[in-house]
């Protein structure tokens, strides 16, 4: 893993930042990741000119001044509230805020009130390493790390050791391990041991809940947040932070804050323009309703897709939610994915079942310990990739890029071997022979073609379609597209995704 500073892949709208930056977060230096173009003027502060409306944002912030899901606000004038007493000015790369403010051109802003939200402060208790995964075990939650995530007085995830005591940051999966964004050494001066999660297991009579699943958490000596809050506000399901004391499974609380209750000002009243940022938890079908970090989304037919389709949606997907505010629930207008989609059908031309890797159309895709494998056996269903034989049996890949990595989110072997197709950004077009370039080397010839489709699945002309095709570049992140044919030496139908 690099670790010299963010140099991308941390997204950002191109509205604020020209190009997407592609990299690795770093060890310690907390650099701001330049933009590849300059963003617009704050304006002194008003982000534009006009009556500003309100918005509430949550995700993991970028420095500048705080940039987040796309927006920079002006954090001159912010309140931040924090356990650790910090600044806006001391504000960093892969922190988890939730931010209240305005902005009248999607742009730029002025940030009003922010919260810092770490999910756990406390010590390592174990690192793994095992399947494609690199993550550790802090307040007994599972924490992920990749090559987005920033680290701070320390060198990187090779650094880390059982016993330190570390800061992370970072949304909930699916599985409700935290995806970490920041994981930062902290000393006994960085402020008490801290946890957030869900209620369960209220025993009023021992003054004691579970947390988690896993902690147990004595609020016996423990005041409660905000005005209001008292220990009759423990039930199951509530969501809360913890700070006090942590020694293995037991968590002596000396301050309990409700976050149901103190986030009220972040929830997005009626109408106002709301955005998260997130894992996809709870989905079944669009349109519908799930969640995004524990915050309820739904989409209707009149969402739109960013950078991916409705049917990238799916669990364990990071996406960020945009919409406006109804009854609680964010109803999205836009859905826009953070990490790359690439989808790849197509025969298994080698399988490293002890490395968890597979090969199709040429590209080797990772599987980790968070990928849904779906194979067939002789006693039917199953979940390992030793069921998968090269290269007689055909595989379907829906994935991300982490870096120049295809990690797989789902592996499934179809019934019978179908078309071949990829989805996957455009890096290299070629307008006289109808060749387009995928994933550095996978090349599909498009000669032979006779359906084109544009974003909206209407008819066009080759020509039109190749015109619209703008290859990756250091300002461009590229078309995505998706081809199909029976080979991809001859490809059938092609359609513009975004």
């Amino acid at each position: 893993m690099n670790n010299q500073g963010i140099r991308g892949a941390l997204p950002v709208l191109a509205s604020v930042i020209a190009a997407v930056l592609m990299g690795c977060g770093g060890g310690g230096g907390d650099a701001s990741p330049p933009p590849a173009a300059p963003p617009p003027s704050l304006g002194g502060g008003t982000g534009g000119t006009g009556a500003q409306a309100p918005v509430v944002s949550s995700g993991t912030m970028v420095k500048g001044s705080i940039i987040l899901n796309g927006i920079r606000y002006d954090d001159s004038a912010t309140t931040v509230t924090d356990d650790r007493n910090r600044t806006a000015a001391q504000l960093a790369n892969g922190i988890a805020i939730k931010l209240r403010g305005r902005s009248d051109d999607n742009a730029t802003g002025q940030a009003d009130r922010v919260d810092v939200e770490n999910e756990l402060r406390a010590s390592i208790q174990s690192i793994s390493t095992a399947g494609n995964t690199q993550s550790f075990v802090a307040a007994g939650l599972v924490v992920i790390v990749d090559s987005q995530t920033v680290y701070s007085n320390v060198a990187g995830f090779a650094s880390l050791v059982v016993g330190q005591r570390v800061e992370v940051h970072g949304p909930r999966d699916a599985a409700g391990s935290v995806r970490a964004t920041r994981v930062e050494a902290v000393g006994a001066a960085d402020g008490l041991d801290e946890l957030r999660g869900t209620v369960s297991s209220v025993v009023t009579a021992t003054r004691q809940f579970t947390l988690n699943g896993n902690i147990t958490v004595n609020y016996s000596g423990a005041t409660f947040s905000p005005a209001g809050a008292s220990a009759t506000s423990l039930v199951a399901g509530a969501l809360v932070e913890v700070r006090g004391s942590l020694a293995g499974a037991v968590f002596t609380a000396t301050q309990i804050d409700l976050e149901d209750t103190e986030d009220e000002a972040f929830r997005g009243r009626d109408n106002e323009k709301t955005e998260f940022e997130g894992y996809v938890s709870g989905f079944t079908a669009h349109p519908g309703t799930f969640t995004v970090n524990g915050r309820s989304v739904q989409t209707t037919a009149s969402t739109r897709f960013v950078g991916g389709t409705a049917a990238d949606l799916a669990n364990n997907v990071k996406v960020e939610a945009e919409g406006t505010s109804s009854s609680g629930t964010l109803v999205a207008s836009k859905i826009e994915f953070k990490q790359s989609r690439v989808l790849l059908d197509g025969r298994a031309t080698a399988v490293d079942a002890a490395g968890r890797t597979v090969v199709v159309l040429g590209q080797t895709v990772r599987a980790t310990a968070q990928t849904r494998i779906e194979t067939r056996s002789a006693n039917g269903n199953s979940t390992s990739l030793g069921d998968l034989v090269a290269p007689n049996e055909c595989v379907e890949v829906r994935a991300y890029l982490d870096g120049s990595t295809i990690v797989a989110e789902e592996m499934k072997e179809p019934s019978g071997c179908g078309k071949e197709l990829v989805q996957a950004r455009v890096v290299a077009k070629n307008d006289t022979t109808f060749t387009l370039t995928f994933l550095s080397n996978l090349n599909a010839s498009l000669a032979n073609a006779s359906v084109f489709r544009n974003a909206a699945g209407q008819a066009i002309s080759r020509a039109q379609f190749f015109a619209a095709i703008v290859p990756a570049s250091a300002s461009n992140v590229g078309t995505l597209v998706k081809v199909k044919g029976t080979t991809l030496s001859s490809v059938e139908e092609a359609e513009l995704q975004n």
